[in-house]
């Protein structure tokens, strides 16, 4: 084999090159390397086994297409590697991030302890349980366990089906609703420290009773 040969062949092992186009449904891509646009070929996910994983490549994506043999028909195209047209979404060697399309971005700073997930408006969040228990009844069961707190930023949580709370229920800015079907019922004492207490405009602490004659006797019970 002459030297041109063997350039040739070692070139043809290792190509860099861009995603050129993505076939989603056969899962193949042509890569554009130098002015030759390759045939479909395979890219490496992450993981294809027991665990699988989707997260295609994109046109324009920087790739690396490994060709055993000198065949560039049989490459197996690995993508993801940064460029100055594709850059990554951080340079801090302490955060792992994902970022979507949309601006969606999921962010953990191993460094802070700290788990960030930042959405864009209109953005939803699904939670679903596959079992048949579940689908049975249209229930479907979440825990979140924080060491310390948990803290919603949002102008309105809304909740569609009961609500229970086992420890101390604490408000800032005022309580409004209606009894609905149900009474509202509060066991144990209840105290008033501050500000009027009224019932159907009346002030409970400070109104008094017209035609009363004052004495030493005391009132009857409320009826």
């Amino acid at each position: 084999m002459d030297i041109v040969e063997l350039s040739r062949l070692l070139e043809n092992i290792i190509r860099v090159g861009t995603i050129h186009s993505v076939d989603h449904v056969e899962c193949r891509v042509r890569v554009q390397t130098g002015k030759l646009i390759t045939d479909w070929l395979r890219w490496l996910e992450t993981r294809a086994g027991n665990t699988t994983t989707w997260n295609p490549p994109t046109v324009g994506e920087q790739c690396i297409v490994l060709s055993p043999s000198d065949e560039i028909a049989q490459g197996l195209v690995i993508y993801g590697a940064p460029s100055q047209i594709i850059d990554t979404p951080s340079h801090d060697p302490a955060k792992h991030v994902i970022r979507y399309p949309d601006g969606t971005t999921l962010t953990y700073d191993h460094a802070a302890g700290l788990h960030q997930a930042s959405y864009p408006d209109g953005a939803s969040i699904s939670y679903h349980h596959p079992s048949s228990a579940l689908q049975a009844t249209g229930i479907a069961t979440a825990l979140v366990q924080a060491a310390t707190s948990i803290t919603l930023d949002t102008p309105l949580t809304h909740i569609t089906g009961q609500c229970v709370i086992d420890d101390l229920l604490t408000y800032g800015n005022g309580i409004a609703g209606t009894g609905g079907s149900n009474k509202n019922v509060i066991a144990g004492d209840f105290t008033h420290t501050d500000g009027n207490l009224s019932s159907n405009g009346v002030v409970l602490h400070s109104h008094t009773h017209t035609g009363v004659y004052p004495g030493g006797s005391n009132t009857g019970e409320p009826s």
